[in-house]
């Protein structure tokens, strides 16, 4: 390859030289005129190709007729080179005057004087390297080439090793890490101390690992509440009947209203595990209208009143008469419904102040929007258990009877709808002592 690169090298060098002796010829014949090619004396020939290796007449016309004076003189040239050996002097019909035979490979160049071809030169091109210099710088070229790509690679892979290693490594070790996520090992962590983009990397695995740790112990959990929740009135249905069947309990209505509020409880459970799931999959219907909020929130209020006297708590309200909004009126209403019944539900009769348990009920107009706030009195959270209620099946007091305090859905379903109103909702603790739900909804302007 590097041969090959010297030759074409030696060819482009050659062309100039060609070109050079093409105008040193024209030149000479504008200072010697002859009638034909022929009539160029030898020396004469054997001086021109021989300046033609350095000097273009063209380009020195000053000092061209000190160089005829040199063409009559008789002194020997020194030897010819091999260039010389390979150019040759024509006629215009192609006889060879001066130099070797021609060839078919060989490349011409006119001679024009006056408008018209006068002599042409006929150049043979190398096939391989002849002159020694040549192919000793070639061969010089070559090992020097040779000795640098091998220190170069040398170099380049002590350099670059390290350089690779840093790279790598981690490359190496996140592969690792994503085959045993891959393979169910979700406790899998990366030591990601790079400030790089590998380090961000690292650092997003490792959370996305946590995230699908999370999300399976969240799973197991889920499974086993959900199999606490319905084995509870199962047992207590199972029990009933099966003490009636043997004769222990009488078949009553009092036995009877026992296994009925199971099936209640359990009824009310499995119709909000089914529209939680029906949220989940966006398949929750909603039949989005104009809707006044305050008239929902009443009407809620109303429905639980009963409620509220049995437990001896006090619900007081503050509702704007109109609160119009773009919602459905049945999701709202189970919204509310839900607030309220929690509040109830997780109230107590008499707060640690000694005063009677109270619920206050919240519309306004603020800022553009209308604020629907619950607020109870104790007992209250604490701030670890406040950013969990709205989890499934979380209770602050697990132990706590399931029909009096619920399955722990109903906040859960809260977020949900509130979510499908573009509603923010917010859960912090009340002055009052208990827990304070605020859900702000869009003003709807009415036409």
């Amino acid at each position: 390859m590097l041969h090959k690169t010297m030759l074409h090298y030696v060819d482009q060098r050659d062309q100039q030289r060609l070109e050079r002796l093409k105008n040193n010829i024209e030149v000479y014949l504008q200072y010697e005129p002859v009638t034909g090619v022929q009539d160029i004396p030898l020396t004469a020939w054997q001086r021109l190709t021989f300046y033609s290796h350095r000097m273009d007449f063209q380009q020195m016309s000053s000092m061209v007729p000190r160089l005829m004076e040199r063409f009559k003189n008789r002194r020997a040239l020194p030897p010819a080179d091999e260039f010389e050996a390979r150019v040759s002097l024509l006629t215009p019909d192609g006889k060879v005057v001066y130099g070797p035979t021609l060839t078919k490979s060989c490349t011409k160049l006119p001679i024009i004087e006056n408008g018209r071809e006068i002599a042409q030169i006929g150049y043979h091109p190398l096939s391989e390297l002849q002159e020694q210099t040549d192919i000793e710088f070639a061969e010089s070229q070559f090992k020097l080439l040779t000795i640098g790509a091998v220190f170069i690679t040398f170099f380049a892979v002590i350099l670059l090793w390290p350089f690779g290693n840093h790279i790598l490594t981690p490359v190496r070790q996140l592969n690792r890490a994503v085959h045993r996520l891959a393979g169910g090992d979700l406790s899998v962590r990366l030591e990601a101390k790079r400030k790089d983009e590998l380090g961000a990397l690292q650092r997003d695995f490792n959370h996305l690992a946590t995230t699908l740790e999370a999300a399976q112990t969240s799973r197991n959990q889920w499974i086993a509440d959900i199999s606490h929740e319905l084995r509870t009135p199962l047992t207590v249905i199972n029990g009933s009947i099966e003490a009636m069947h043997d004769g222990i309990r009488p078949l009553n209505q009092e036995n009877l209203q026992i296994v009925q509020k199971e099936v209640a409880v359990l009824q009310r459970l499995i119709e909000d595990l089914y529209q939680l799931s029906l949220s989940d999959v966006g398949a929750l219907q909603y039949s989005m209208q104009s809707v006044d909020l305050a008239e929902v929130v009443q009407q809620s209020i109303d429905a639980l009143e009963n409620k509220a006297r049995q437990k001896s708590i006090v619900i007081e309200s503050d509702i704007l008469c109109e609160s119009w909004v773009y919602g459905d009126s049945s999701r709202l209403m189970q919204l509310v419904t839900n607030l309220l019944s929690n509040a109830l539900n997780y109230t107590d009769a008499i707060d640690h102040h000694g005063q009677q348990g109270k619920v206050l009920i919240d519309l306004q107009a603020r800022g553009g929007k209308y604020c629907l706030r619950i607020a109870d009195s104790s007992p209250g959270v604490t701030e670890q258990e406040l950013s969990h209620l709205t989890d499934r099946f979380y209770r602050t007091d697990p132990s706590r009877n399931r029909r009096t305090g619920g399955a722990g859905l109903g906040l859960a379903m809260v977020s949900q709808i509130a979510a499908a109103h573009n509603a923010k909702l917010t859960i912090q603790h009340s002055q009052l002592g208990g827990l304070q739900v605020e859900i702000e909804f869009d003003q709807e302007e009415q036409k």
